[in-house]
């Protein structure tokens, strides 16, 4: 069965400088005979990051609402090498992990296979940050059964991803324009799935003092003020990019826009408002009956 596993999965660990900061990656996938190869990871320089070579400045600050960090900018870049590392392989299916990604449990690899043997794209999340992940489906979840999400979980710490959504992913675009996070152009499109109701199968350190990106964002202002300001700069930048879409300036359908920019962050507030730290949860929680049907009708998710 292992060896079976090793011809059908191309598992990378996307590490910079050799540095492997997790305390149980490697000796996990050893234990559980899975063979990886290790994913040099992408430094850019700061000269090429301002030129603007390995990203679009402009689009990016719209649809992320911020600058990307020379570290974003690499780790998407990163990503993308491991990820067309797979698809120059002979591998059926991928798996990429970044360096900090903690096992929990042991994968059930029979049970990824079926999910990923289709010709339409798909990505298996095997770990979520914070605690959560979004249903498709509003009713109850069965343990044990895997889950179609709603949306794009947070993070890309590690997943398992087959050929056709590889393809997606990394879009053949010379520069960014999104996260590594799931980028706008891959949302619709590709199904994505989580193993279990009660548990993902992978953590990750994401701590800011850990982390090779470092601190992603400034902390947002809750002034009135400041919140009409962001709301402003929000419509604009939607505005901008569906006529960027529109036009073909954009690579990403007016659907996806509105996804990313509102439906994802939608969905992920009623996720937050669902989920507790204190309890340490890490539930995949389903949609309300109501956000389904009026995403449904839309054809949003």
């Amino acid at each position: 069965m292992l060896s079976d596993v090793n011809s059908q999965f191309f598992t990378q660990i996307i590490s910079t400088q050799n540095i492997i900061r997790s305390k149980n990656l490697v000796s996990k996938l050893t234990g559980m005979g899975l063979v990886f190869k290790i994913s040099p990871g992408v430094v850019p320089t700061e000269n090429d990051y301002y030129e603007g070579s390995l990203h679009s400045a402009f689009q990016s600050r719209l649809i992320c609402q911020r600058n990307l960090s020379l570290g974003e900018v690499g780790c998407a870049l990163a990503h993308r090498r491991a990820i067309t590392s797979f698809l120059n392989s002979e591998h059926k299916f991928g798996i990429v992990f970044e360096d900090d990604a903690e096992i929990i449990v042991d994968f059930d690899f029979e049970m990824m296979t079926k999910l990923l043997d289709s010709d339409c794209p798909v990505i298996v999340a095997l770990g979520w940050i914070p605690g959560f992940a979004i249903s498709r489906n509003p009713q109850d979840l069965i343990d044990g059964e895997p889950i179609e999400l709603a949306t794009s979980p947070t993070c890309a710490f590690a997943y398992a991803l087959n050929r056709s959504a590889a393809k997606l992913m990394i879009n053949n675009q010379k520069r960014l324009i999104d996260l590594a996070d799931w980028p706008i152009y891959a949302l619709m499109k590709i199904k994505f799935y989580a193993i279990h109701s009660q548990s993902p199968w992978v953590t990750a350190n994401h701590d800011p003092e850990f982390s090779i990106i470092g601190k992603r964002s400034d902390s947002i202002s809750v002034s009135p003020i400041s919140v009409f300001g962001n709301r402003v700069k929000l419509a604009n930048s939607l505005v901008l990019l569906l006529l960027l879409s529109s036009i073909n300036l954009l690579d990403a359908s007016p659907r996806q826009v509105i996804h990313r920019i509102l439906i994802r962050d939608m969905i992920y507030r009623y996720g937050k408002s669902k989920y507790s730290e204190q309890e340490n949860t890490r539930n995949v929680i389903p949609l309300s009956l109501k956000y389904q049907k009026a995403l449904d009708r839309l054809k949003l998710v």
